[in-house]
């Protein structure tokens, strides 16, 4: 940009992407993609697009597209898809059931009510069926699994954190730069690798992973005091002679468990933005898109998508851009934008830019000087920069060339970066040139 008195040529100012103080997690891969022999057959992950929204219920599927890239959110979380039924959890022979409160599965009870009679059953018949899910269910343990002891971890405590380090090294925080802790640190080299309790876990966290569908199935419920005073005295389905005199102390001090069926079992899954989607498609080709049961092709899945979100062209011709640069864009509907944009991932950097999207030919978004100085205000206050990305379609581009994804080879992007122009540091610039 030239000043027209002066005729000084000024350019824009990039700030370096900012660490984060503190990271628990190490770096896996930038892409969910295989990078190993090329004989070897490429892993295809499913997603189902259902009620309008692209999810990945495959346990298998989930954690692998998360650490990889960061692609998508947790439905019942902020990012990381980590939502447990319970913070408690017990070995029962060699299976980690969750422990929950008598009132939480009252709760749970509720909702299954509320879903079958939603569905027009009669109330009588819901009841008969809520009554005979909350009888005691005794799981078959077997006696060889008897070593187990009950354990109860609990995902926010501290010392799990500490016993992954050298307990002869003095407590501190983990700043960036430590190599012990920082992931980024492993770029350079003779530095360790980052030990962290998501990436390390133990054998409890294992459990809780490995096999979800069936821990989710079974719970065991606390009962209370109330409870019991009030004539519920259920036998102990886990404790018919088979749990060891340990695990008998342990549960007559935590209170009396009983084995229940779920009433209302709720998986966490994997919701994917119809940019990321289309990007696992189209550019990795490491995603099937199904809908009704079929697989849908490239090309079906971009008419899909662009009759769902009318700007999906756009957007998405946007979001390729950045990915295909190395960043990692993430909705920015917290801070009034389209994306954020993150360095290696939003665990590891905080989001250097707010990026709105908009065309050149027909403006998605018009902005007055108030609401683009409001949002300008908005981005420097939390410490990013605006961008404008304007998306450039040509004028021979006809509405059916935009109907097949081949018309992403004729968008070209341009980013224009958005800064509030302070009179005094102007002078100030000035006179020191």
């Amino acid at each position: 940009m030239r000043d027209a008195e002066h005729g000084i040529m000024t350019e824009a100012v990039f700030q370096a992407p900012k660490r984060r103080a503190k990271v628990y997690e190490s770096f896996v891969a930038p892409l969910p993609v295989s990078l190993g022999a090329e004989d070897e057959e490429p892993i295809i992950y499913r997603a189902d697009l259902i009620s309008h929204h692209v999810t990945v219920t495959d346990p298998a599927h989930i954690l692998p597209l998360y650490e990889r890239g960061y692609f998508g959110k947790g439905v019942f979380s902020r990012s990381r898809p980590e939502h447990q039924i319970s913070q408690r959890w017990t070995y029962v022979g060699d299976r980690c059931l969750p422990v929950i409160s008598s009132s939480e599965y009252q709760k749970r009870l509720g909702w299954a009510r509320a879903a079958l009679l939603k569905q027009g059953l009669e109330d009588e018949s819901v009841s008969r069926a809520l009554d005979a899910l909350t009888e005691p269910v005794e799981l078959d343990v077997e006696e060889e699994q008897s070593h187990h002891s009950v354990v109860e971890q609990s995902m926010d405590d501290d010392d799990f954190e500490h016993d992954s380090l050298d307990q002869t090294e003095p407590a501190r925080s983990q700043r960036e730069g430590n190599p012990l802790y920082d992931p980024l640190a492993e770029e350079c080299p003779g530095e360790p690798s980052v030990k962290s309790r998501r990436a390390d876990g133990d054998e409890e966290q294992r459990c809780m992973s490995s096999e979800p569908s069936d821990a989710y199935q079974h719970v065991l419920v606390e009962l209370s005091e109330d409870d019991l005073s009030g004539g519920n005295n259920t036998t102990l389905s886990l404790s018919e002679g088979r749990a060891s005199a340990n695990e008998a102390e342990k549960m007559e001090q935590q209170g009396r468990l009983v084995c229940r069926i779920n009433p209302f079992p709720m998986m966490e899954y994997l919701q994917l933005s119809y940019e990321e989607a289309f990007f696992l498609v189209y550019a990795l080709g490491c995603l099937s898109v199904y809908y009704s049961g079929e697989a849908l092709s490239v090309a079906q899945v971009w008419t899909m998508f662009r009759s769902l979100q009318p700007n999906f062209s756009s957007s998405y011709a946007a979001y390729h851009y950045f990915r295909s640069k190395g960043w990692v864009p993430k909705s920015g509907i917290k801070y009034g934008t389209d994306l954020m944009l993150y360095r290696k991932g939003p665990p590891f950097y905080h989001a250097s830019y707010s990026v709105v999207v908009d065309r050149c030919d027909e403006s998605l978004r018009p902005f007055s000087w108030k609401s683009l100085a409001s949002l300008s205000r908005i981005t420097g206050n939390v410490s990013k920069e605006l961008m404008l990305c304007l998306v450039i379609t040509p004028s021979d581009v006809t509405e059916d060339m935009l109907s097949s994804p081949e018309c992403l080879k004729r968008l070209s992007v341009q980013e224009v970066l958005v800064s509030r122009w302070v009179s005094s540091r102007e002078r100030t610039e000035q006179e020191d040139i």
